[in-house]
C-alpha cells in the first residue's frame, strides 16, 4: 500500500454511539454531528439499548444512509454496546461518542488530520463538562481512575469512553471494552490494558461540551446502579490489569479509599449499593483477573505514567 493510499485509509471514521434513554438529548445533538461530518468521510452506528423511546425516528431525520442502527431492548450495556457497534464498522477508524456531547462545526475535520498525523495512536478529545475541561483518563489515588483535568502536565493514561478514537483493529485485538463492566470504569480498564502494552494515548484539546450522566439524571434507581457498578468495577479493574506486585500496594490503599467513598456514598443516600458493590467486586474479583492474559500495569508501568511528559 502506497503512503498516500495508507493516508487515505487513515482518514475514515465511523462515530460509534451507544444510546440509553436518549431521544431528548440525541434530537439536541446529532444536528451538530451532521454539520460537523459535512462532507468528511464519517459513517455512524448507533446501538440502541432502550429502543422504546425516539432514537431511531430522530436518526432517520437528520441522516441518510451513512449509517447502521442496532437496536437491544435487553440492554447489555454501555461496553456491551460500543463492542457489538465496532463489529459492524468497516473504516479504519472509530470514535466513541456519547449521545450527550455536542461538536463544533471544525472538530471532525480536526480530529481527521489528528489521525492522519499518526494513524496508529488512540486519542483523547477533550470534553467540557460540570465547570471543567478533560481530555481522557487519569489515575488518582482514592477512586483509581478520574477524568484527566486538560490543565495536567503528562499525557492521558488512555481516552475516556465519552469521547475516544480508537484504530479499529487496535480496539478489536484488545478485544474492546469488557463487557462484564457493563458501564462506568471499562474505557479504564482498557486503558490500563493498552498502557501496559506499550500503547500511548494522544491527546486533541478540541473541548466538546458534554452534559454528562444524562442517562442516570432524576433516576434514585439508576443513581444507586451507578454507585454499585462503581464501587466492583474499581475492584475488578484493579484485579484485571495490574500485576502482582503492585496489587500488593494497592489493594490496602484501595481499603483505606474505599471506607472513604463509603462515607461519601452514606451522605448521599448511596450506601447499600455500594457496599454491595464492594461485595460483589472482592467476589468476581478471580475470575476477571483470569479473562485477561495480556500485558499488565505494574511498577514500570505506574513510574512511567507519572514522570511528567506531554501528550
Amino acid at each position: 500500500m502506497s503512503d498516500e493510499s495508507g493516508a487515505r485509509v487513515a482518514q475514515t471514521l465511523t462515530i460509534v454511539t451507544v444510546l440509553y434513554r436518549s431521544g431528548d438529548m440525541l434530537a439536541e445533538t446529532l444536528p451538530t454531528w451532521v454539520r460537523a461530518a459535512d462532507g468528511l468521510p464519517v459513517r455512524f452506528v448507533f446501538a440502541d439499548n432502550w429502543p422504546e423511546d425516539a432514537c431511531a425516528k430522530v436518526i432517520a431525520g437528520c441522516l441518510d444512509d451513512r449509517y447502521a442502527y442496532l437496536p437491544d431492548s435487553s440492554n447489555p450495556g454501555f461496553a456491551a454496546g460500543c463492542n457489538r457497534a465496532v463489529a459492524a464498522v468497516g473504516t479504519s477508524h472509530v470514535l466513541l461518542l456519547n449521545p450527550d456531547v455536542w461538536l463544533p462545526e471544525d472538530a471532525l475535520a480536526r480530529l481527521l488530520a489528528a489521525v492522519a498525523e499518526d494513524p496508529e495512536a488512540p486519542i483523547a478529545v477533550g470534553l467540557a463538562m460540570h465547570g471543567g475541561e478533560y481530555v481522557g483518563i487519569d489515575l488518582h489515588p482514592v477512586s483509581l481512575f478520574i477524568d484527566r483535568s486538560a490543565t495536567v502536565a503528562r499525557g492521558p493514561l488512555g481516552p475516556s469512553g465519552g469521547a475516544a478514537v480508537f484504530p479499529t483493529v487496535l480496539y478489536r485485538r484488545f478485544g474492546g471494552f469488557y463487557e462484564h463492566l457493563f458501564a462506568w470504569g471499562e474505557d479504564a480498564d482498557l486503558a490500563f490494558r493498552l498502557y501496559a502494552a506499550g500503547l500511548r494515548t494522544r491527546r486533541l484539546d478540541v473541548m466538546l461540551p458534554h452534559a454528562g450522566s444524562h442517562s442516570v439524571e432524576g433516576d434514585d434507581k439508576l443513581q444507586g446502579f451507578r454507585a454499585f457498578l462503581l464501587a466492583r468495577n474499581r475492584l475488578l479493574v484493579a484485579a484485571r490489569t495490574f500485576t502482582w506486585p503492585l496489587m500488593l500496594v494497592a489493594v490496602p490503599l484501595l481499603a483505606l479509599a474505599h471506607l472513604a467513598l463509603g462515607a461519601r456514598r452514606a451522605s448521599q443516600g448511596l450506601l447499600r449499593p455500594f457496599l454491595r458493590g464492594v461485595g460483589r467486586g472482592l467476589l468476581e474479583a478471580p475470575a476477571a483477573r483470569r479473562q485477561w492474559t495480556g500485558k499488565r500495569f505494574g511498577f514500570a508501568s505506574l513510574f512511567g505514567y507519572l514522570k511528567p511528559r506531554r501528550a
